[in-house]
């Protein structure tokens, strides 16, 4: 009995009550959050219109107001689908083929095509099942309306034709290969993991060794000190890929020779991220301890797992703070689909935004680490210039050190 009375003193001088009640109601409030999204309304839709009919319009109205699509533009010039869907601003694109009102007043059949990004199969299901549902809407209500006008009987009407038909292509990952989804994530979590538990500690070694006062003169090679971790890390990044090409049979169709730009970025911008987040740890041991501050919103908020359009919209703005987020738009981008780097300028500028802001972050960290060495020196040890002034004399008499002004010493020897 004495044994359990013990441990609940123990307990009540400690923190563990406080955790263990706040820490999982923090933790079910976020994902609670985050994820309350299950389905994604509203998805990104681009039309080509190429019939530029009254018709094309209306229909093109309808698909708008179904409540899993959102048409958000429209060109009246053919254009292929995949310059829509590099850059993940459109989850799909629908082709309306010119003489479409003409067929329709006709009644003759229609084809009309859709094309679907499954390399974000989560977020594009509905998407699919809303477009279906639209275009058998629309062939029921034209059915019916020629019914009537040609007075066919209902007995007759399972054999009248529909107008519309709808053709869907399935991009990039028709099949929904694990390789391009669950096993990228993984393995690039590990990879986040491996890195940033390298880079972390940068500052606190170099504190811990007394070289951080003399680095902060030299803020350029300071931060260089993450060069080396990037070129390794981008080494092991184009070998994970061959490996998971070859072996794993992963679709993977980016440009060998762009491949290292996004690469490269990724490491130095996740290496900076670290070297910040780890910059105020006492020694190592605790700054390895703050990989998941990054680990844990990486995996949740750039699309490893779950599509960022199915975060609420001030998640999807945060995300853009992570690294990682990058990285998977320039593999979905130029490796499942196979884009090329100029059509990711837009991403690559948001690449150097990010690593701009960290390098000011650091800046200013830089600033005040120097800013506490001063205060530490006034307050704890001789000025320089004082050091310089004195000098140490041995008396005779009791072998005992005093400090003198150089400027006595050199008036004459004491008389004391």
């Amino acid at each position: 009995m004495k044994a359990i009375i013990d441990e609940f003193k123990h307990i009540l001088n400690g923190k563990f009550i406080f955790i263990i009640l706040i820490a999982p109601l923090i933790i079910s409030a976020a994902f609670g959050y985050v994820f309350k999204n299950n389905q994604l309304n509203e998805a990104p839709v681009a039309v080509v219109d190429l019939d530029h009919s009254a018709y094309s319009q209306q229909l093109i109205q309808k698909l708008d107001a179904d409540q899993y699509i959102h048409i958000s533009y429209i060109t009246y010039n053919y254009m292929e689908p995949n310059s829509f869907m590099y850059n993940e601003e459109y989850f799909g694109v629908i082709y309306l083929p010119s003489g479409l009102e003409k067929a329709h007043a006709q009644g003759a059949q229609t084809n009309i095509g859709l094309y679907v990004d499954t390399s974000l199969s989560t977020a594009t299901t509905y998407l699919r099942n809303g477009v279906t549902e639209v275009i058998a809407a629309e062939n029921s209500a034209a059915a019916a309306n020629r019914l009537v006008a040609m007075g066919v009987s209902s007995a007759q009407a399972t054999n009248f034709s529909t107008g519309l038909n709808l053709q869907t292509r399935l991009l990039y990952n028709p099949t929904n290969n694990m390789l391009m989804s669950s096993v990228i994530g993984f393995v690039n979590t590990v990879f986040l993991s491996i890195l940033g538990g390298a880079t972390l500690t940068i500052i606190p070694r170099l504190r811990e060794q007394g070289l951080l006062k003399d680095m902060l003169r030299r803020p350029l090679s300071l931060v260089l000190r993450v060069l080396p971790y990037s070129i390794i890390a981008t080494c092991s990044m184009y070998l994970v890929m061959g490996c998971l090409k070859q072996v794993g049979g992963l679709r993977f169709e980016a440009n060998v020779y762009q491949l290292w730009i996004p690469f490269l970025m990724y490491a130095i911008a996740l290496s900076l991220l670290c070297m910040m987040i780890g910059w105020s740890a006492s020694s190592p041991a605790k700054a390895a301890g703050r990989i998941t501050m990054i680990l844990l919103p990486s995996f949740i908020l750039s699309g490893a797992q779950l599509p960022v359009a199915l975060l609420p919209p001030i998640l999807q703005n945060v995300s853009h703070a992570l690294p990682l987020s990058w990285h998977f738009k320039f593999l979905r981008g130029l490796g499942f689909r196979g884009g090329d780097l100029h059509y990711f300028m837009q991403e690559i500028g948001g690449f150097l935004i990010l690593i701009t802001c960290i390098l000011v972050v650091i800046f200013l960290l830089m600033l005040n680490e120097m800013r506490k060495i001063r205060k530490a020196e006034k307050e704890g040890t001789l000025h320089p210039d004082e050091v310089d002034s004195t000098e140490t004399v041995i008396t005779s008499d009791s072998d005992s050190a005093l400090i003198l002004p150089k400027s006595d010493k050199q008036a004459g020897p004491s008389h004391s």
